[in-house]
């Protein structure tokens, strides 16, 4: 098995090993902040009094969305460190630069130009960590990073037994007992990747208390987690009730995750579940290796659909992929407004509008 690119670059920065840019981006946003939390606690240390004291003249945090252009990321990351020997800067969602206008605003093109600028001569006491979920892997910023080896990206897991192997390690680290077979179970529920893994294991853990954590618990607390949202979301798309649909899609977006990184989440949740309902709709349930209870439920959502109507609902959702990672501009700014819209046309709710495919 393959080394895990997270814990490679964990162990990297926890050795002092550090590079003077990384430009993270993928749809696994619990990856992303894993390593923005790395290099924090490694170039910031908690335990360090003069570091934290010195905090404030070493650690500079910038959004895209707030800037006209990149010259304030640029200016910081050109400061000298002081008392420490390096300083971190952080960008996150890069392709937000100058997108607000105004008189004084430059433009997103230049923005990139000047971040590319840099990072062909970045300074050597300057650790520029840019990260954002919606980053293009095609981008100009990610071609110009890919040369010097600081591009990363991170997705879920590409096989069953490495998401099981990645649940049972986090939970050993939380030095908690995990059943094997309750692993599989958890990866069987929620799909590979590894945000959606770990938000179902703290729901698990919490149910098992102090104890072991068993089959019991995952089937308990699958249902609590957004993931369970996914099932009444396809449930009331199946139905064709947009109405309800979208009240589902609220609520999982109710604690005002409405960037692009929760929206790619989201989406990659329902592409999984489409697509097991497409595979019992057609193979049977036969031909999906799910616990019983789950497939009960698969086998009562794929009544709901027909072929076409499924067909149509997943091509919506390759396009909308391409969309939230910048194909569309009215999708990048309104993530929820283009979810929002899938489950309009997947419903057939407007009325002489044709899907989107």
């Amino acid at each position: 098995m393959s080394d895990d690119p997270v814990q490679a670059l964990e162990r990297a920065i926890a050795a002092g090993r550090f590079a003077p840019i990384y430009v993270l981006f993928g749809d696994e946003p619990a990856a992303i902040r894993a390593i923005v939390t790395a290099l924090r606690r490694a170039l910031i240390p908690p335990d360090d009094a003069t570091a934290q004291a010195m905090a404030a003249f070493n650690h500079e945090r910038f959004d895209g969305a707030d800037l006209r252009t990149a010259t304030p990321v640029i200016s910081a990351c050109q400061q000298v460190p002081m008392l420490a020997a390096r300083r971190l800067v952080e960008l996150a969602n890069p392709d937000d630069i100058g997108k607000g206008g105004g008189e004084e605003g430059g433009s997103p093109t230049a923005a990139i130009d000047a971040l590319i600028h840099y990072i062909s001569a970045p300074s050597p006491t300057t650790v520029l960590v840019i990260h954002g979920s919606g980053i293009d892997g095609r981008s100009r910023l990610v071609n110009a990073c890919k040369k010097g080896g600081h591009a990363h990206k991170f997705e879920a897991l590409k096989r069953d037994d490495e998401a099981v192997a990645f649940v049972l390690a986090e939970a050993s680290a939380r030095r908690r007992k995990l059943a094997r077979d309750a692993a599989t179970m958890l990866v069987a529920a929620v799909g590979t990747g590894r945000s959606e893994l770990l938000a179902a294991l703290e729901q698990a853990m919490l149910h098992a208390g102090d104890g072991a954590i068993g089959l019991a618990d995952v089937e308990v607390m699958v249902a609590r987690t957004r993931e369970g949202n996914i099932f009444h979301l396809t449930d009331a798309v199946g139905r064709g009730d947009a109405t309800a649909a979208l009240a589902v899609l609220a609520q999982m977006f109710s604690a005002g995750e409405k960037d692009t990184g929760a929206a790619m989440q989201v989406l990659a949740m329902l592409t999984r579940q489409i697509r097991l309902i497409f595979t019992a709709k057609v193979g049977g349930p036969e031909a999906i290796k799910l616990p019983p209870f789950l497939l009960r439920g698969l086998e009562s959502q794929a009544r709901g659909f027909n072929e076409a109507r499924l067909r149509t609902a997943y091509a919506s959702l390759v396009r909308l992929d391409r969309d939230l990672k910048g194909g569309s501009h009215v999708a990048y700014a309104s993530p929820m407004l283009a979810l929002q819209r899938w489950i309009l046309d997947t419903c057939r709710a407007l009325p002489g509008v044709d899907a989107r495919t």
